[in-house]
């Protein structure tokens, strides 16, 4: 069982710049856990050798980032429906014979911090594994959802309409799933700036290590629209993985201080 478990932790590849850490390690500390969660960075070759150590390593379970969640699949026992839907996993719990659960909770993380509002239309940036739990989640919202991505065969995988890359025009809700601005160059963007305009809402995926804007915020909020940043997703399918890895209820303003310390 997960409460036997001493901690658990995000793997990726990088994954040094990422805050879940002193998130979720805040979310333990306020409810008295006496747990550890690190940032282990695992290069896609030694993946299934980790995954293959899962198990025995102590771990509850792990958050999964750029670029293994649909590269862990196959190593999952058992999949979530969201996952299922998503075509992705971004969080791995060891279940109680030691078989991996595989879950995804970056859908929820995002309508999470969209809020409530009603459903329109939707662009997406990206076809990996964010943008594809991204897309089954706005739609499964009652979005109506295009996907613009450097791959097109990816975009076409789906289901949703499809745009050129780059996209050349915007949605009530443009959806960065893609690591620019987060990765590479730190002033690069993923959608001409001037496609955006006030009374739209742009939310980026992407999150700079050091807390800061990311230029596709700075853009959007100098333009008048409304900016969902990264840092509000993290919150949210943080939240819902440590339901996963703890079966515990989250003490969600600790870990939203922590976040964005």
């Amino acid at each position: 069982m997960a409460a036997e478990r001493r901690g658990a932790a995000v793997i990726g590849h990088p994954v040094a710049h990422s805050r879940s850490p002193q998130m979720q390690t805040a979310g333990f500390r306020a409810i008295g856990l006496d747990w550890e969660y690190a940032a282990i960075d695992v290069p896609p070759e030694g993946l299934s050798g980790f995954l293959a150590g899962l198990a025995g390593s102590g771990l509850a379970g792990v958050n999964v980032t750029i670029p293994h969640k649909q590269a862990v699949i196959d190593a999952c026992d058992t999949l979530s429906a969201e996952a299922r839907a998503a075509g992705s996993v971004n969080t791995i719990v060891v279940g109680g014979e030691g078989g991996l659960q595989g879950h995804s909770t970056d859908g929820t993380g995002l309508l999470w911090a969209l809020g409530d509002r009603p459903p329109a239309d939707a662009l997406v940036l990206g076809a990996g594994g964010a943008a594809r739990a991204v897309v089954a989640a706005l739609r499964g919202a009652g979005w109506s959802v295009r996907v613009a991505a450097r791959r097109p065969a990816a975009a076409a995988d789906l289901g949703a309409g499809i745009e050129p890359w780059p996209a050349h025009r915007a949605a009530s809700l443009v959806v960065n799933a893609t690591p620019v601005g987060q990765a590479g160059d730190p002033e690069a963007s993923p959608i001409d700036p001037r496609l955006l305009e006030a009374g739209i809402v742009v939310c980026d995926l992407a999150y700079r290590g050091d807390g800061r804007p990311t230029a596709l915020c700075r853009a959007a909020a100098e333009r008048g629209a409304e900016v969902v940043d990264g840092l509000d997703v993290l919150l949210g399918q943080g939240i819902a993985a440590f339901r996963l890895l703890t079966g515990l209820e989250p003490p969600v303003e600790a870990m939203r201080a922590a976040v964005r310390e």
